[in-house]
């Protein structure tokens, strides 16, 4: 996954439309804090879960089983996307450089 990443920031580091590169690095964030468990992401994203997500109709099953993520801290986000943007729910709420416009904090 490290070469991955480093090619994926190599490539960002090209791109000149600063939303590509807001959407980009708001999800590189995400899987970030979602893979080394980083607890105050943890705990944000519980709170987005709860405050927010949890009752919003576009908090749906990803369509495709093979970008369900199982999240093991936050159950009810397996296999759950954001039916809006498209984003992961495990990585979206675990991150802030991109808030979701439904989000109050």
């Amino acid at each position: 996954m490290k070469e991955e990443f480093k090619r994926f920031c190599a490539s960002l580091n090209k791109q000149e439309d600063i939303n590509i590169i807001k959407n980009a690095k708001a999800v590189a964030v995400g899987i970030l804090n979602f893979k080394t468990d980083n607890k105050k992401a943890f705990e944000l994203a519980e709170k987005r879960f709860e405050n927010h997500c949890k009752s919003c109709k576009f908090s749906i099953e990803e369509p495709i089983p093979e970008l369900r993520v199982d999240d093991k801290q936050i159950q009810e986000l397996s296999g759950r996307t954001c039916g809006e943007c498209g984003c992961i729910l495990s990585y979206k709420l675990r991150q802030s450089v991109k808030k979701c416009s439904r989000w109050e904090q």
